[in-house]
């Protein structure tokens, strides 16, 4: 026990009171106390609180004696904060649901690709950022995308955002329908200037929405014929990107360019896959996804469940397969050697090997794995980053990925993938039987089942590939940047690896052309903004105005 001395200072004392060594510190009133002042405090920052306080007048009286927020739980940007007095804002975390699909903070020119690419390829490359403004629909923190969902919930009610994203995220699903997330606590009164019905309309129409549909229309019509058509699309915009790939980029010309000619060598493909997506594909996941959620039997639920899977001509599946068949090529007494901590050691004897200074591996691995860069280097983790690694530049994220593919029970996953596709066509028919035995009673149901089951076999698969497409060119153009950046930093510009992603495209053309141009005035604020969001151990869906994270209403003892 700590106790004060007069004139200043503690002493430590010793407790020989066996029963009040093992005895709580504070009383259960006193604990009440204690949880009843902290959340008065809570509820009047609105945040998650560090409370210090003390009991005085031998433990009778409770003291607060200061409190902070507690900013290692999550901290938004200071400009999406509001006052205490103030009405609060609900904000919903873009890139964890998009296509990003990732709780990793952005740095400073991954968010700046992200919105070019992604609004290039939507079809309005004129809108190359989103805004700043945290009072706009949708907008770019430091290192996050947010929705204003305040700004939305003015029109709809929480029931209706609750159920339209339970196709896009059953866990965001179940937020929205939280009584943390009360509409009339959140829902905006007014529209924040520059938010208006005219803006609105002009953003809608820089979006191709008819040419989406056209695309969509062509393809619900005959599904076979306008795949093979999309196919002969693909394969000459592929090989136009390798194409810019062999080449690289000009200096002269700038990465900013580059990658623009990136994007479009891509954009006509692309389109397409919007186009299927938009008005076939999500239409169709939403009934099946309904259909084996809420199915009024275990067996329609499971039927709807073996139709979302086996799709011949998966992107994504296909990167899969590659890895087992890459990984199976090594022996795995050569796998046995190296633990996950030595996998570089592996990495730079298969490069050892690759140059001719070894000669100690399989030429079949060999020649597969360098088969497997050329068509997947550009893959790695969070893809959509221009500044995340690729196997192309970090052969050990791959390794990494290979050896769980290696030993006994391990099954091939192109096996499981037919094993699927079987099994999906098998429920495809059982469909269109009792759908033809039904047909004086449901005379468009044959029809009906029939036109889904073309959309399975022949335009699910397509599901993935804009965002594998758009990652391929992200590893491209990261590249070029890496050589930029090699340059830079033996010049002295720029101190460290990854420094050159806190700035963007436009900056490092400007220093690459311009020795006096200062980089390191940019990057070190950035640098430090980005570093903090890194120590944040929680990235919410939805948080708001005061740094409180909305989370579902816990299980009832009906649900348990």
């Amino acid at each position: 026990r700590l106790n004060l001395v007069e004139g200043g200072g503690v002493t430590t004392n010793a407790i020989d009171d066996e029963d009040r060594q093992n005895a709580c510190s504070l009383s259960e009133e006193q604990l009440k106390e204690l949880v009843r002042l902290t959340c008065i405090v809570e509820e009047e920052y609105g945040m998650p609180m560090d409370v210090e306080w003390a009991y005085t007048d031998s433990d009778t009286h409770l003291v607060l004696l200061q409190s902070r927020p507690i900013t290692t739980l999550f901290s938004i940007d200071s400009k999406m904060m509001t006052e205490p007095t103030e009405k609060r804002v609900l904000y919903y975390d873009f890139n964890i649901a998009s296509e990003a699909t990732t709780t990793t903070p952005f740095r400073h020119m991954d968010m700046a690709l992200y919105c070019r690419m992604s609004n290039a390829i939507g079809g309005m490359p004129q809108i190359t950022s989103w805004p700043a403004d945290p009072n706009m629909p949708m907008f770019n923190a430091s290192t996050r995308q947010y929705v204003n969902m305040s700004i939305f919930l003015k029109y709809m009610s929480t029931d209706h955002c609750s159920k339209e994203s339970m196709l896009l995220d059953p866990y965001l699903s179940s937020l929205f329908a939280s009584k943390d997330c009360d509409r009339g606590k959140y829902r905006m009164k007014k529209l924040p200037k520059g938010v208006n019905m005219k803006n609105l309309w002009w953003l809608f129409r820089q979006f191709p929405l008819m040419q989406y549909y056209k695309i969509g229309k062509k393809y619900k019509k005959d599904p076979e014929k306008a795949k093979e058509k999309y196919l002969e699309i693909l394969k000459k915009d592929m090989s136009n990107l390798a194409e810019l790939k062999e080449r690289g980029y000009q200096q002269n010309e700038g990465l900013q360019k580059f990658s623009d000619e990136l994007i479009r060598c891509v954009e006509p493909s692309l389109t397409e896959e919007l186009g299927i997506i938009m008005f076939i594909l999500i239409g169709v996941f939403k009934g099946l996804d309904k259909e084996r959620r809420e199915g009024k039997t275990e067996e329609a639920r499971s039927e709807a469940d073996a139709l979302c899977g086996g799709y011949e001509g998966d992107e994504l599946m296909q990167v899969n397969i590659d890895v087992y068949k890459l990984a199976n090529k090594l022996e795995a007494s050569i796998w046995d050697e190296y633990d996950h901590a030595e996998l570089h050691l592996l990495a730079k004897r298969i490069q050892g090997n690759l140059d001719g200074t070894l000669s100690d591996l399989p030429g079949e691995f060999l020649s597969e794995w360098t088969n497997f860069m050329g068509r997947h280097g550009w893959d790695g983790e969070d893809q959509l980053f221009i500044s995340s690694p690729r196997y192309q530049d970090d052969p050990v994220l791959l390794l990494a990925r290979m050896r769980p593919n290696v030993g006994s029970g391990i099954k091939d996953p192109a096996l499981t993938q037919q094993e699927k596709l079987s099994h999906r066509r098998q429920i495809m028919k059982l469909h269109e039987g009792r759908a033809a035995s039904k047909r004086f009673t449901s005379p468009m149901a044959l029809s009906r089942i029939r036109k889904r089951n073309l959309y399975l076999d022949h335009l699910l698969w397509i599901r993935n590939s804009p965002k594998l497409h758009i990652s391929a060119v992200m590893g491209v153009l990261r590249a070029s940047i890496l050589q930029a950046e090699q340059s830079l930093i033996k010049a002295g510009r720029l101190d460290a690896k990854d420094d050159i992603f806190h700035l963007d495209l436009e900056e490092v053309d400007k220093a690459l052309s311009n020795e006096t141009y200062d980089l390191r005035e940019l990057v070190k604020p950035r640098k430090v903004i980005f570093e903090r969001a890194l120590q944040a151990n929680e990235c919410p869906l939805l948080i708001d105005s005061r740094c409180r994270i909305l989370r579902p209403d816990p299980p009832s003892h009906e649900d348990v």
